[in-house]
Parts: structure tokens; C-alpha cells; sequence
């Protein structure tokens, strides 16, 4: 069938070649990955491998500090295992905020306007399909990692005081 021409355009894009890297190096040890931050050696490798194999067609793959997707860069760099344990964090965080977030909507407390856009901006940092930071070393992580440990350190507060 007829690709539509906004998915065409997609193909070329920047972001989806570093994408395909990842994929490419995430392919060559998918249990462990390569450790952090090793996605900018790796990538090197995979564009120079690219670079010989594709004479002159376009090129698939680019590289970066980091493949601009948290998920693509946990499974370059920690795997299905690391990338795992990550998920397995965030859904606990999750589901231990959505039950402070019922009682609170039961009770009408005041503590709901805090948690409630603590936990929205936590969806939208965590959502897989859009382009991110690094997931340990940029801004982005900085406003992740600060965003979660005010989730936690206030449902250990509440389940604490309560």
C-alpha cells in the first residue's frame, strides 16, 4: 500500500536514525547492554560499520551522547534486565501513588493539589514515545530523578504519618 507521506518524512529524520542505532546496539548484547554511557562508543562503531557496508546509498544510522529516548537508551546500556528493573521501579511508584491519590480524593484533602501534578508530571516525564534527554546525565534527568524522589519521599511521609 501507499505509505502516507508524515510517516515518509519520519524515516529521514534525525532522531529516527539515532533510534535505529540504538536498536542496532541494543541488538548486539540485549540481556545486559554495554553499561552507561557507552551508547557514544558503540555508536561509533555501528555508523562506521554502516558507513563501509552502504556505498553510497542513504545513511540509516547517526549517533549522539545519547539516543534521545530513555527507553532505547536503557536497553543499550543495562539491557532487558536493567530496563526491567527500571519499569518494575516506576509502575511500584506508580501504584503506591495512585492509592495515596484515592484516599486523598476520598477525603478531600488539601495534600491532592501536591500530589496530583507531581504524578501527572511524572507520566508525561516517563511516556515511551517521545524524545528525551539522557535518562542519568542531562537536564531532563535532573527534572526525572528530582520529580521522583519528591513522589516518594511524600508517600513514605504520608504512609509514615498516617
Amino acid at each position: 500500500g501507499i505509505i502516507p507521506q508524515n510517516i515518509v518524512l519520519l524515516r529521514n529524520t534525525g532522531h529516527n536514525r539515532v533510534f535505529r542505532t540504538a536498536i542496532e546496539i541494543w541488538k548486539e548484547q540485549p540481556l545486559t547492554g554495554f553499561g552507561f554511557k557507552s551508547f557514544r562508543l558503540k555508536c561509533a562503531e555501528v555508523l562506521e560499520k554502516d558507513n563501509r557496508k552502504r556505498e553510497g546509498s542513504a545513511q540509516m544510522f547517526a549517533c549522539g551522547n545519547h539516543p534521545h529516548n530513555y527507553y532505547l537508551e536503557l536497553l543499550c546500556e543495562a539491557g532487558i534486565i536493567g530496563l526491567f528493573l527500571i519499569l518494575l521501579f516506576f509502575v511500584i511508584l506508580l501504584k503506591r501513588s495512585f492509592k495515596h491519590l484515592k484516599e486523598y480524593l476520598k477525603k478531600s484533602d488539601t495534600k491532592l493539589n501536591i500530589l496530583l501534578p507531581i504524578i501527572v508530571t511524572f507520566i508525561v516525564e516517563i511516556w515511551p514515545l517521545k524524545s528525551t534527554g539522557g535518562f542519568f546525565t542531562t537536564w531532563n534527568a535532573t527534572f526525572l530523578w528530582l520529580n521522583v524522589s519528591i513522589l516518594f519521599s511524600f508517600i513514605n511521609y504520608n504512609t509514615k504519618n498516617n
